[in-house]
């Protein structure tokens, strides 16, 4: 995102409403962080009659990160300027109780900035310290790929083209009802899964597994199955949200992240189905700025 050079690695701070803070290049640069280190949270029980045990399950808890930013500047108005920002977009997200995004290169994590100490120099009044301590509510680093699926029983003109009624908000890939997706990280991915009207108990499958809600979706609305806060919605052609969850199919498991490995996607071809993947590393991929532009 950055074409500057300054670190060997871009770095930058997204709030809940959209605001961004480069932390990669003046006049903020981060001098030192705990970024790269992470935590599991390992549950185990004692085989009897034997030494050991076995691990049977594996967590990642909310976790405090550190960064440290130097903030310095040609000019008293600009280093002040240059705070003042960094407090309104980091503290907008403590206020607002929605978590922002932390970004190294192309991955992300959730999180809150708990709490801020900055070292002042009363001979040096353009440069300031600011240590930062970051909440990281959804402490894995996560990426996202998109798949989209048409329709395929209508639409269509003479000329092969395909044309619909509804203006989708992404270009969607050629191949109807049937898609792939691979997972190459070793941990299952959270979804979010948007299914667009008009279309009545829709189904989606993801490497054999079945998502489903019930009930009529309207034309120019869609139904959302947000694994990361298990939400159920529909957001209808004006922008109204409506909770939908108690229209989940009870018998399938909406909430079931995708497995690695190579997946299929499909659905009856009846609708339009978007498919975030969110692939989770304990840290960032080791990748340089140079090579993110390459």
């Amino acid at each position: 995102m950055s074409d500057g050079g300054i670190l060997p690695y871009s770095i930058w701070y997204e709030n809940s409403k959209g605001d961004v803070l480069r932390m990669d290049e003046p006049p903020i640069v981060v001098q030192t962080s705990g970024l790269m280190d992470y935590q599991w949270t390992l549950t185990a029980y004692d085989r009897a009659l034997r030494d050991g045990g076995r691990v049977i399950h594996a967590r990642r808890p909310i976790q405090d990160k550190t960064l440290v930013l130097d903030v310095f500047a040609d000019t008293q108005e600009a280093h002040n300027a240059a705070l003042n920002r960094l407090h309104n977009v980091v503290d907008y997200d403590v206020c607002a109780l929605t978590p922002g995004r932390l970004w190294v290169n192309d991955r992300y994590i959730r999180c809150f900035v708990s709490a801020s100490v900055k070292t002042l120099d009363r001979d040096w009044t353009t440069y300031t310290v600011v240590g930062l301590t970051l909440k990281a509510v959804s402490p894995a680093w996560t990426a996202e790929e998109k798949v989209t699926l048409l329709p395929v029983s209508d639409g269509q003109t003479d000329n092969g083209a395909k044309n619909y009624p509804n203006r989708y908000p992404y270009r969607y890939s050629e191949g109807g009802n049937i898609a792939r997706w691979v997972n190459t990280t070793g941990s299952p991915a959270p979804m979010v899964i948007k299914i667009f009207g008009a279309c009545s108990s829709p189904s989606v499958y993801v490497g054999g597994n079945e998502y489903s809600v019930s009930g009529d979706i309207a034309a120019g609305s869609y139904a959302v199955i947000d694994q990361r806060d298990k939400s159920i919605y529909a957001v209808a052609a004006n922008g109204t949200k409506t909770n939908i969850f108690g229209r989940r199919k009870k018998s399938v498991d909406n909430f079931l992240y995708a497995p690695p490995g190579n997946l299929e996607i499909a659905c009856s071809g009846l609708f339009a189905v978007e498919i975030t993947f969110m692939t989770q590393r304990s840290e960032p991929e080791a990748r340089s700025s140079a090579a993110l532009r390459e």
